[in-house]
């Protein structure tokens, strides 16, 4: 037997408990709870000014009916023809409306003869907590069609539910729970067929009697607004089906006791107001939707647990502001919830956090609180709108970390920054930051990130040969000037992307002195001339990933730097790229490099860079002559752009050895020739470009090239088959040629059939048009005919 009981969220009603020894004290405090409901409503006591005589008569004549102890009734013991009170009756109008006779000790007295059945007006009515002594229930209660509200639980009825209770089609609330019925003749689906309005159904204890396809499709079909399910030890059978999706509206399930034996339905996890859900006792199997497990409140018991240090609460539903007792904690993580504000600190208030982590909320508001003993700050994804503080590096003295990414941050990076010499991370990507970048950021810390921000100037010239940087990323700015040669002293660096600025200058040779390096992006720069730099087999062998689109390099394609990218002839089975720190929490705190490329047409950010993938993009620029036979070597590589060039000569058949290749794009550029047919065995390319050059011949029709748009070869005059709709004539020499192509053809065959009914016209005009207007025709015509028909008679 596999037990569950989930409540994830909070709600007004106590929450059932498991049965333990068969107790039934649980159920006792669900039921009272349900009770003090119908209280709302029907607990007001009536004046006698406010009962007509009539119902008065009425309510007299059903406490006289009633059997009950005296010792223990709070309400019919002080109904008399004098009252000035009626405990338990509420009325409007001079008509009861509601009444309450719950925990009266009622023992007999209503049957289809009681003058209850004759207060015809009655909304609420609650007998709930008698002993009716194993009695039925009424079948009279037909005639109170005005009920809205009806609970007998706990009564002591007994036997099978009367059908008529299915007439009382303005019920919203239907409590029959724990009186020992039988619901079989009227079945479920009869009961509540015509309960269109109920909103809470209580059947717990009743003997029901379903498979799940049954009392799920009866539920889901008779009663579309209900609420509240709680059908507990119901003898239910499972699995619970799909049909119940309809009742959007469930904000509590309750069906412990009954067997399921089924796998936990995914499908729970889409009922949106779901507050409470008890399946214990059902013999489950299976895990619950990750969906349920989530937070909508803070916790507020957890102010006071003195023993915790960490705290995680992350990816939940949580709202409001961030208490500040939470700053107790060593490590606390409330990333990806919806907190919008923070309480500020009270001026004697020493907080011992050292790991936050609040990325992905709506905090919003100036610089965040600062914790003197903080390593690890991570405030990205919010709606931050302030300056860095220039004290900064004087508040947090301990500070290893700090990723401000995607905010509304603004102004200088002051340069007090730097006085914190153990900042290993600065993460300022998406911002609004402007002014230069401090020199002393290019040495101590071993990421940084700036990119997307409003920065100008020239990147610092004077780097020192204690640059620990292992990841920078500076791109998107505005940026101007030459790549400094001093940053050669950063030979640890494996990540470099300074694309998207104004950077001139040649090509960056100096880089060759980082022999870890495996991102290399400088496109959209104003780069310019040949890459005739000097490499060695042991040069950028790690290289996976070299962006130098949108510049103005030209000469012949660098045969030498592509021979040395080593990581690009086989596969390699790396992580992706981050960097790890804080070696006092294990593998848990690292930094992830990110970028964006361009990957079959569309500009994507690649959130996590595994170092399987390899990319060379040398697009749009100026260079020219053949592709060299090198890149055929690249087995391990991905993705290659070398559009909008002046790229002349054929295609190399050895390109067919990219086995791995996903996009190949070489359009707009004078290649010719003939598409080599072992492109066609890239059994992963799922883009290809030739467009726009001067390619000739068939466009082979194998393997991917079968799912090609005629877009990719267009431009192509020479170009012939099936994808461009156009001949293919052999020439005698066996070479192929451009032919006639499928327009033509149906021209041809339009004018064949245009020139049938034309010759037709005209033959019979050349031989029936000297008949009819010449007579000397005519006559000859006659006696021709008849010379020959007189021969033959």
């Amino acid at each position: 037997m596999t037990l569950f009981r989930l409540t994830p969220f909070s709600r007004s009603l106590p929450q059932p408990l498991p049965l333990t020894n068969g107790s039934i004290v649980p159920w006792l405090l669900l039921a009272i709870s349900t009770i003090s409901i119908f209280s709302d409503v029907a607990m007001a006591s009536a004046s006698s000014q406010c009962l007509g005589v009539d119902q008065r008569s009425l309510l007299l004549e059903l406490r006289n009916s009633l059997v009950f102890d005296t010792f223990v009734s709070s309400k019919l013991v002080h109904w008399d023809q004098g009252a000035d009170s009626w405990s338990g009756v509420t009325c409007e109008d001079g008509l009861v409306v509601g009444l309450d006779l719950s925990k009266e000790s009622i023992s007999s007295g209503i049957d289809d003869s009681s003058s209850l059945f004759r207060l015809e007006f009655l909304r609420s009515l609650n007998l709930a907590f008698n002993d009716f002594k194993s009695t039925t229930i009424p079948s009279s209660l037909a005639n109170l069609s005005h009920l809205a509200c009806l609970n007998l639980s706990y009564a002591g009825f007994t036997g099978h539910i009367p059908a008529e209770l299915s007439r009382l089609t303005k019920l919203r609330t239907l409590d029959l729970s724990w009186t020992w019925l039988n619901l079989k003749k009227p079945n479920l689906r009869s009961l509540i067929g015509d309960l269109g309005e109920l909103r809470e159904l209580y059947l717990d204890g009743v003997n029901v009697f379903g498979e799940g396809s049954e009392w799920c499709d009866a539920l889901s079909s008779s009663v579309p607004k209900l609420e509240v399910l709680s059908m507990s030890y119901c003898s239910l059978s499972g699995p619970i089906n799909a049909s119940l999706m309809s009742l959007a509206n469930l904000s509590v399930i309750q069906l412990n006791g009954n067997n399921l034996s089924s796998i936990i339905p995914q499908f729970l996890a889409n009922f949106s107001s779901l507050k409470t859900l008890s399946l214990y006792d059902c013999f489950l199997q299976g895990e619950f939707p990750h969906e349920f497990f989530q937070l909508t409140t803070l916790p507020q018991f957890l102010a006071n647990q003195s023993e915790l240090s960490s705290l995680d609460l992350s990816n939940n539903s949580i709202q409001g502001t961030i208490p500040r007792w939470i700053w107790t904690f060593r490590l606390l993580n409330l990333s990806s919830n919806f907190f919008e504000d923070m309480e500020t600190l009270l001026g004697n208030f020493t907080s011992g956090v050292e790991v936050v982590d609040l990325h992905s909320n709506m905090l919003r508001g100036k610089f965040p609180p600062f914790w003197s003993y903080a390593s690890y700050l991570d405030f990205s994804n919010n709606n931050f709108t302030s300056v860095i503080p220039d004290n900064i590096s004087n508040t947090l003295p301990n500070l290893i970390c700090i990723i401000l990414s995607k905010n509304n941050f603004h102004g200088f990076i002051p340069p007090s920054i730097c006085n914190a010499s153990g900042l290993r991370v600065l993460d300022l990507l998406h911002n609004h930051m402007n002014g230069t970048i401090p020199d002393c950021l290019m040495e101590f810390p071993k990421v940084l990130n700036m990119r997307n921000n409003q920065l100008n100037g020239d990147i610092p010239q004077n780097i020192s040969g204690l640059c620990s940087l292992t990841t920078l990323d500076i791109s998107e700015n505005m940026l101007q000037g030459h790549i400094p040669l001093s940053l050669a002293s950063c030979t640890a660096l494996e990540f470099v992307n300074i694309g998207d600025n104004q950077i001139d200058g040649t090509f960056p040779c100096h880089f060759m002195s980082m022999s870890r390096l495996r991102v290399l992006v400088l496109r959209s720069n104003k780069l310019y001339g040949e890459i005739g730099c000097l490499y060695s087999h042991n040069t950028w062998q790690m290289l996976q990933i070299i962006d130098l689109s949108s510049n103005n390099f030209g000469g012949t394609l660098p045969v030498s730097l592509l021979a040395s990218l080593e990581a690009m002839k086989a596969n390699k089975d790396f992580n992706h790229l981050r960097y790890q720190f804080l070696d006092d929490y294990h593998d848990e705190l690292y930094y992830e490099d990110t970028m964006s490329a361009t990957l079959k047409d569309l500009r994507l950010e690649l959130v996590k860079i595994w170092t399987t993938f390899t990319l060379i993009d040398f697009s749009s620029n100026r260079f020219e002559g053949p592709i060299p036979n090198t890149l055929g070597d690249l087995k391990a590589l991905y993705v290659l752009n070398l559009s909008h060039n002046a790229i002349s000569g054929s295609i190399p058949p050895i390109l067919g050895n990219l086995h791995e290749i996903e996009s190949l794009d070489l359009s707009v550029n004078y290649l010719n020739g003939t598409i080599p047919p072992q492109l066609a065995n890239l059994d992963f390319l799922s883009l290809l470009n030739l467009s726009n050059n001067r390619l000739v011949g068939n466009i082979p029709t194998s393997g991917q090239f079968l799912t090609f748009s005629k877009s990719c070869f267009e431009g192509n005059l020479g170009l012939c088959g099936l994808l461009l709709n156009i001949s293919c004539s052999i020439t005698t020499n066996g070479t192929e040629v451009v032919g006639d192509n499928g327009d033509d053809d149906d021209s041809e065959k339009k004018w064949f059939y245009m020139g049938i009914p034309l010759g037709f016209v005209v033959g019979f005009w050349v031989f029936c048009g000297p008949l009819m207007f010449m007579r000397s025709w005519r006559f000859a015509y006659y006696r021709f005919w008849d010379k020959v028909l007189f021969k033959f008679s």
